[in-house]
């Protein structure tokens, strides 16, 4: 870029580096990420009982673990989303195959999720409501986050710090109705039922934050998108820590027998005859949590798919994949029972995207770039500009850029 006597050119470069993401506003965006899924927790009540606290510690520690994966590809392959890095390390044909898989898995979630708010408006706050109706305005509202690019995980920071706010009061309002002895007796479960409800806090809220590796181009510093990603483990597993804690200690046995255990616990918050019902303000802050989570699956998907046909503007398929989910969406269970059963095997279908594949992704960029891989991918560049004349288009090219933006 050539600066102007008047410095516009060293304006528009300091434009630019602020349109993009932080390290701070990614942790605060996936922190958030992780509180939508707190409706998904319902099996870890189901295995751990009155230890699901204990299970909730267990998962975040081994998630630090995992993350830290996800670091490491962040460190030795920066800028790269999940579609260029299968490509980078598997080589074109294989890493397109891999980004293919994680572009179907980013639409599953976006499906799922979907599902999951869909069930649980109709379910819980408006039963006469069609369901179909509250899949199209909550996928209407996601297209138009996703039509503004990165920028929406840029106000993600006042949401979570208002989500915590109302978390703790809630804890305050119930205090009144807590045991203590809801917490005892300690480590009575069978080993197998721990490791099903770690894994399934692992898979479902924790490790899905893989999601926003995404966002890994958008970023000022990738190189530490897992520190990032980290920082947003420690606030939402915190949170999720608190909404398990005041759960187990206002419910109890309940636990086993609600469908939305911690609905059913800030139903009893009653102060006089002023201060109730507050479980609508609970509600609006779970479907506005789950609409950018849907956001963020959604965008993941179409702008994956973007990348790896190479077209230039991702928004073209906003409206294509938007009636696309809410189609799928509508067929994807045919009985609340088929779904139960699918929330029950969703972290073994989980752990092949977000653990598995990011560990033989680790292990081939060692094996095929050895310590440094940025100066030997810099060298096979060198190699292949000399061999094809330097007809390179990656460098030039941006998915989140509208026709004829230069």
């Amino acid at each position: 870029m050539t600066l102007s006597p008047n410095g516009a050119g060293l304006r528009a470069a300091e434009c630019g580096l602020v349109s993009m993401l932080s390290a701070k506003q990614l942790s605060y965006a996936s922190a958030l990420f992780i509180v939508a899924s707190s409706l998904l927790i319902k099996a870890v009540y189901v295995f751990s009982l009155q230890d699901s606290w204990l299970s909730v510690l267990v998962a975040i520690l081994i998630s630090l673990l995992v993350i830290g994966v996800y670091g490491m590809l962040g460190r030795r392959h920066p800028g790269m989303c999940p579609v260029k890095l299968s490509e980078a390390v598997f080589g074109r044909v294989v890493g397109k195959v891999v980004a293919a898989m994680y572009i179907f898995f980013f639409l599953s979630l976006a499906i799922l999720n979907l599902e999951d708010a869909g069930s649980f408006v109709t379910v819980s706050i408006l039963p006469r409501t069609p369901v179909t109706i509250v899949y199209v305005m909550v996928i209407v509202v996601c297209a138009m986050a996703v039509s503004k690019g990165h920028k929406m995980c840029m106000y993600s920071t006042m949401m979570v710090i208002l989500v915590a706010f109302i978390f703790v009061l809630n804890m305050l309002l119930l205090f009144n109705k807590m045991e203590l002895e809801n917490f005892l007796p300690v480590l009575t479960q069978p080993p197998k039922n721990y490791f099903l409800a770690i894994l399934g806090l692992l898979m479902l809220p924790l490790c899905e934050i893989f999601v926003f590796m995404i966002f890994a181009p958008d970023m000022k510093k990738p190189e530490i998108i897992g520190s990032a990603l980290k920082g947003g483990i420690f606030i939402g597993g915190f949170l999720l820590f608190i909404i398990v804690v005041r759960d187990i200690a206002a419910l109890d046995g309940y636990l086993q027998y609600t469908n939305n255990p911690t609905f059913s616990s800030i139903r009893l918050i009653e102060i006089g005859d002023f201060l109730t019902r507050l479980e609508i303000l609970y509600a609006s802050i779970l479907i506005t949590t789950f609409t950018f989570k849907i956001s963020v699956c959604f965008y993941a998907a179409i702008v994956g798919l973007a990348r790896l046909f190479r077209i230039e503007n991702y928004r073209i398929f906003i409206g294509i994949f938007g009636v696309l989910i809410v189609v799928a969406t509508r067929g994807v269970f045919e009985s609340t029972f088929e779904h139960n059963e699918w929330k029950r095997s969703a972290p073994i279908y989980s752990t092949l995207f977000l653990i598995i594949l990011p560990i033989i992704m680790l292990l081939v960029s060692y094996l095929r770039f050895g310590k440094y891989p940025q100066k030997r991918q810099a060298a096979s560049g060198g190699e292949n500009a000399g061999t094809d004349g330097g007809n390179d288009d990656s460098a030039d090219y941006n998915p989140n850029r509208a026709p004829g933006e230069t």
